[in-house]
């Protein structure tokens, strides 16, 4: 099936009159917008300037920006990025106002950028998400419990700043993972005077917002425009909560791997293809989400999270993509909320039924034997417990 490089191959020499802006545009403009652009090109790339798309240097995949930004600059986005810049169709859109800001100290990754299509007027607001690291899902998995994290004040100010700055210009904003929360945040809660100049808000496979939020006035005020994108077997983009219907995905590939936009099939006339409901296992993730949000406070589920990350960055994996296809990471994850001291007991078993069952999906959907090591140890473990009094 056809993804959405192939889509931009195929309507290279099609303009939008002949075949309007569409779902797969908006998406594909999104998804390059992960490339560091400072990086990529020759000439210097900030907040202040803008360029079109096809003068950036396009020969972008040497060794050493391969080796520096293996999460970012990956095989796929490049080809994308080379096939709309060698498309008729995007030759004059350009990109400005871009802004990536890394600041460690208070674990804040931000970047953000505009991408402009003239002859139609189209302008689109991108937040790029985390990277496919470790240290990407860990800040993805924060928004379970952090109500608002710095990137999201950033998101605000830079949506602010640019509208107050082109009071003329509609826009589109879009975002794909942290990203999409961040585009969710920013429309959400900005100036009603701001809120009035968005047209559609894309989120792609990201996270919602805590539960008490969705009830907000300006919250309210955006929920129509929201267009909600994830693939079948989403797992980023059940975190929190979304009261808003999702158009499901059909995806080339498996577990996480889904998430990347790259992987999702498309029909070459301008559209996804779309599936009726989530698998098994996203619906137990989200399930599980949100049990432990309501049973778990703040505090625990940043220690579970923390831990979590910790543990498996300390053993030397780097993307949560080696977890998931390995099941003795499911016992490493086991074995450190059965640690966790200041978890009490109640909580911990509520935490590891969860993981069973979760455990439970994700071999029964590959059609895979559960591991006896994974199986005994988990079961002895809630038999030991239950003949225990909980407090």
């Amino acid at each position: 099936m056809p993804v959405l490089t192939d889509y931009i191959k195929h309507v290279q020499e099609e303009s939008f009159a002949d075949l309007p802006l569409n779902e797969l545009d908006i998406v594909a403009l999104n998804e390059i917008g992960y490339l560091s652009f400072d990086d990529l090109a020759d000439v210097t790339i900030d907040a202040s300037t803008t360029i079109k798309l096809k003068s950036i240097i396009k020969d972008s995949g040497e060794d050493s920006h391969k080796t520096v930004y293996n999460y970012l600059i990956t095989q796929e986005r490049l080809e994308l990025f080379r096939a709309i810049q060698a498309s008729k169709r995007f030759e004059n859109v350009s990109l400005s106002h871009y802004v990536n800001e890394v600041n460690p100290e208070f674990e804040k990754q931000f970047a953000a950028m505009i991408f402009s299509i003239p002859e139609i007027n189209h302008v689109q607001m991108v937040f790029r998400g985390t990277d496919d690291s470790l240290i990407g899902w860990k800040e993805d998995f924060k928004l379970t419990y952090m109500s608002e994290i710095p990137a999201h004040r950033s998101a605000i100010a830079y949506l602010s700043h640019y509208l107050e700055e082109h009071q003329d210009c509609d826009i589109i904003i879009s975002g794909h993972s942290k990203g999409g929360n961040l585009a969710l945040y920013a429309a959400s809660f900005s100036l009603e005077k701001y809120q009035e100049k968005i047209k559609k808000v894309y989120l792609l496979d990201s996270p919602g917002l805590a539960e008490e939020l969705l009830a907000r006035e300006s919250y309210q005020a955006i929920r129509d425009r929201l267009i909600v994108m994830r693939p079948q077997e989403s797992v980023v983009g059940v975190m929190l909560y979304c009261d808003v219907k999702a158009k499901l995905i059909k995806s080339e590939s498996f577990g996480v791997l889904q998430h990347k936009t790259c992987n999702w099939q498309v029909n070459l006339k301008g559209k996804f293809e779309t599936v009726s409901k989530p698998s098994d296992l996203s619906l137990t993730l989200d399930q599980t989400f949100k049990d432990w949000t309501k049973q778990l406070s703040k505090q625990e589920l940043k220690l579970v999270c923390d831990s979590f990350f910790d543990a498996i960055i300390s053993s030397g994996m780097t993307s949560l993509h080696v977890f998931t296809f390995d099941e003795k990471s499911f016992v490493t994850l086991f074995k450190i909320i059965a640690s966790l001291r200041s978890i009490d007991q109640a909580k911990k078993v509520i935490m590891l039924k969860s993981l069973r069952q979760l455990i439970h999906d994700y071999t029964g959907y590959r059609k895979r034997e559960v591991s006896e090591k994974i199986q005994e140890t988990i079961d002895n473990f809630l038999k030991r417990k239950s003949r225990k009094k909980l407090p």
